[in-house]
């Protein structure tokens, strides 16, 4: 009669053998295992399967940028001021709340149709915002888009390393950041487009015969490499593993923090009780969605047996922290363009072309290079230093600064931010076994997405506190509400003479403190690279073979500096 730890090891045996990338005992089994080439797409099916997901994270990070030009079409109709902010953070809230879910979905689930399935939420989404027939149905189409747009960049980051040769994947998340920075940045310009030329309906309206043909492609083309295989597992095992209360924790916490932001010194005083629950509920329940990970353990929607590796957390922070500084500059360099210098949206938009050909630029250099040493740290370093440096140029810009002064700040700022904004991605993945890829790139979305949803509402209500502040102090006769709910490219239309130039004046003030505190989150990036493992990526060989469980934990360990250690114990 076999003992109870026969048993056990059967059933852990039989465990490890259902997980992607484990062994046989069959010798023969085994044997074929080996010898059988990784299935990965290449030629025509690869080109077409890279154009289809880019395109997809195109259609979805357009619309991160789009909103902030439609908003003036949309008050007109709705004359709801109050809502402004929640058009822009909704999709922010819902994308950092769900990023880890789909990660989840995409380890349990067929990849290509939880993939589809997130296109198909983010088109539902942009139906509900166009046909929207008060404020708050916009808010929920926004959402609704949020949710779909986690999935798909989450779900374009796990297929580019599921199905494309290991060593192309540096080269072509840096390519795909090029293109998410690309369409974030042109997303005002033709937001602006539409809302003067046509109707602000048609920036989600547009979504849709543009998405129709990519759910098309992505059915024709998209095949998942047979070595990669689903984690087995029961609908009650996947449900418990969506770690659901762990969800509702974080989507609360994250929409309590933006509700004091919005209205802490804006339309209630910071002291006001409301504004002090919120805030409480907010470190109340991000307390209480840690304490849930912990106890959830495997099943946590961040699991800590990934976050607890060095690689993974410095690399998570390094992300948070960057996207930070990039974020703030990403959406007051227009509103300085607008406001300051009194251009339109679309020349506004024009201007930041110097910094989106520079991201483009260092992001498949840095991309290109890391795909040759398999270094990742230095060049996380480097890039921080170059885009600290182009901080400091931006926030020195005034009033009257000269073309020149701020192309020559955005090119520096612009390449810094392209050579070391796809990094942490690319390390996370390439340290992680293949079963965790899934969730650790869900952990990384999270972390760009979340930078969003916290430091965007940071940075709005900074500013929008400081140009308060600024303009009732020396020109008290203003109108707050009248101050706040004028865009920026319509200062010049609503105020006049030393009115304009006092408010001129207070958006400075708030732009610059806005700058500031992009150049603390890039300084402190700069040290977090420090600290973040100087490893080589995994060599996968000339066979492309994808990372084994074996390889990932002896490189894991090697990041952790754990090999030496165990060495020494056992002699």
């Amino acid at each position: 009669m076999a003992d109870g730890s026969d048993l056990e090891g059967s059933k852990k045996a039989e465990l490890d053998r259902s997980q992607p990338g484990s062994t046989s005992d069959d010798p023969q089994e085994q044997k074929d295992l080996d010898e059988t080439p990784p299935d990965y797409a290449t030629g025509v099916r690869l080109v077409l399967i890279m154009f289809t997901i880019f395109v997809s994270t195109i259609l979805v990070s357009l619309e991160i940028g789009i909103i902030a030009t439609a908003i003036p079409g949309i008050t007109n109709d709705f004359r709801k001021l109050n809502d402004v902010g929640w058009y822009g953070c909704a999709t922010f809230i819902l994308a950092a709340s769900a990023s880890p879910l789909w990660g989840k979905l995409f380890k349990y689930l067929n990849v290509k149709w939880v993939y589809l399935s997130a296109v198909g939420i983010f088109l539902v989404g942009s139906i509900v915002a166009a046909a929207a027939p008060n404020s708050v149905s916009v808010i929920i189409g926004r959402a609704i888009q949020g949710l779909g747009a986690s999935g798909v960049l989450g779900g374009t980051l796990i297929v580019i390393n599921y199905v494309a040769p290991p060593r192309n994947h540096p080269l072509l998340i840096g390519t795909w950041m090029a293109s998410f920075m690309v369409s974030t940045i042109l997303g005002p310009v033709i937001g602006g487009a539409f809302t003067s030329g046509v109707t602000w309906r048609w920036c989600f309206w547009i979504n849709l015969p543009v998405g129709g043909p990519i759910i098309v492609l992505l059915l024709l083309f998209l095949r998942i490499p047979k070595h990669i295989k689903k984690v087995p597992a029961t609908w009650q095992e996947i449900i418990l593993a969506l770690d659901l209360p762990g969800f509702c924790l974080l989507l609360v916490s994250v929409l309590c923090l933006t509700l004091a932001l919005q209205w802490g010194g804006q339309t209630k005083a910071w002291n006001d009780g409301s504004v002090i629950a919120t805030l409480v509920m907010w470190i109340v329940l991000s307390i209480g969605f840690l304490v849930t990970e912990w106890f959830q353990g495997h099943r946590a929607m961040v699991p800590f047996s990934i976050l607890k590796l060095r690689m993974t957390w410095s690399n998570a922070l390094f992300c948070l922290i960057s996207y930070a500084a990039l974020y703030q500059v990403l959406f007051y360099l227009p509103i300085y363009f607008q406001s300051i210098h009194g251009q339109s949206a679309i020349i506004s938009g024009v201007n930041t072309l110097p910094f989106l050909a520079f991201f483009a630029l260092g992001a498949v250099v840095s991309g290109g290079v890391i795909g040759k040493t398999r270094y990742t740290q230095p060049y996380e370093l480097l890039g921080a230093l170059i885009m600290t440096a182009g901080v400091a140029l931006i926030y020195i810009l005034d009033v009257d600064s000269s073309k020149a002064m701020y192309v020559g700040a955005e090119v520096l700022f612009g390449f810094g931010v392209g050579i070391c904004n796809q990094i942490p991605m690319t390390a996370v993945q390439g340290f992680s076994k293949l079963e965790d890829v899934s969730s650790a790139t869900g952990i990384m979305v999270m972390c760009q997405t979340l930078s969003g949803a916290y430091f965007v509402a940071i940075a709005q209500s900074l500013f929008a506190n400081r140009m308060l502040q600024t303009v009732l102090s020396s020109a008290a006769h203003l109108d707050a509400t009248l101050v706040l709910g004028t865009g920026a490219s319509e200062l010049q239309d609503v105020f006049s003479g030393d009115d304009l130039k006092e408010v001129i004046a207070a958006y400075m003030v708030g732009i610059k403190d806005v700058f500031a505190f992009s150049l603390a989150c890039a300084a402190f990036a700069v040290l977090l690279s420090l600290i973040i493992p100087f490893k080589r990526l995994p060599d996968h060989g000339k066979k492309d073979k994808p990372v084994t469980e074996e390889a990932a934990e002896e490189e894991n360990k090697k990041a952790e500096g754990t090999v030496d250690e165990e060495k020494e114990n056992q002699s």
